[in-house]
């Protein structure tokens, strides 16, 4: 190996040379790490790594977003506020919604029209009974009571016309309380605000709608990746304890997921528990381990996965 490295470097010269001095180097260390350990072993070694050490999350987080492009006329709330789910958040500049409102009440409860029309349809009918009330004594003709059943007919389908065009008034009405709503936004969840994204004057499009993030964290949720035999051991619903901060205090948790299914690559499967936070004490984003003495397994001391990438097949 000494005469080739200095062929090397006799031929390609001194920087170059030290390059390829420390990548042989390298691979002298990688190839008798490998000759010491077998394939048994070294696949033995790719499934027992277990991330037995994760952080604690919020158990619900959701980002209130507005359904209408606007600029930002007022912010109800600040970062670090309790909402509830459906508290108003901020408001869009909606002024000309406000008139267009206005404008539909006003015709809604306008009843000129509804009322014209019911008295011509009354003065009609009327006229048709007394027309034909003279057909019997022979003072008029049929052609004239049909005439007359004509006009009954044109006022009576202009009383629904105007009546639709009541309920359409009142539709409009709606509709428009609608759109204003949606000139408001509202928080999808109960929780505490962590981010607002945008002050007032500033513009929401339809590509960037995000307001605030909202978060609940009176539960807490962890995720772990475990071996195969523990989540065969381990079901949902299942009580287990789990060590919290660089004090390991130990918390009660709740199993919520058991993953189905395995990596063959790690030999891991998903396992995710809920912790109970109502006294706020436990901050979302603390260290948070797996106990393995909580279900009767002994430990395991690597705690992170081999990457896919590095590994030889």
């Amino acid at each position: 190996m000494e005469n080739q490295m200095r062929n090397i470097m006799f031929t390609v010269g001194k920087k170059p040379a030290r390059f390829l001095v420390r990548v042989t180097c390298l691979t002298c260390v990688v190839g008798m790490a490998a000759v010491g350990s077998s394939p048994a072993t070294a696949q033995q070694n790719l499934h027992s790594g277990r991330i037995t050490k994760s952080f604690t999350e919020p158990i619900e987080k959701s980002v209130a977003a507005s359904p209408e492009p606007g600029i930002v006329a007022k912010s109800f709330v600040k970062e670090g506020d309790r909402v509830q789910v459906g508290e108003r958040l901020a408001a869009l500049n909606h002024a000309v919604l406000k008139e267009s409102l206005t404008i539909a009440i006003a015709r809604a409860e306008s009843t000129a029209r509804l009322d014209a029309a019911k008295s011509q349809l009354a003065m009609t009918n009327s006229q048709l009974e007394a027309i034909e009330s003279l057909v019997e004594g022979g003072h008029t003709n049929k052609f004239e009571v049909e005439q007359k059943q004509a006009e009954y007919e044109v006022a009576y389908a202009e009383l629904r016309t105007a009546e639709d065009e009541q309920k359409l008034n009142k539709l409009e009405v709606d509709r428009i309380r609608a759109q204003l709503n949606d000139r408001f936004i509202t928080s999808p969840i109960d929780g505490y605000v962590t981010e607002v994204h945008k002050q007032p004057g500033e513009n929401i499009s339809n590509n960037e709608p995000e307001y605030a993030t909202v978060v609940r964290v009176e539960k807490l949720k962890v995720r772990f990746y475990l071996d195969s035999d523990t989540l065969h051991s381990t079901n949902v619903n299942d009580k287990v304890t789990v060590l919290i901060g660089r004090s390991r205090s130990r918390h009660d948790a709740t199993v919520t997921f058991v993953s189905p299914v395995i990596d063959p690559d790690s030999g891991l499967g998903r396992l995710d528990v809920r912790i109970e936070n109502a006294d706020l004490k436990i901050q979302s984003g603390v260290m948070c381990f797996w106990n393995d003495a909580a279900v009767n397994r002994s430990p395991v001391s690597q705690t992170s996965v081999v990457p896919t990438k590095n590994r030889k097949r």
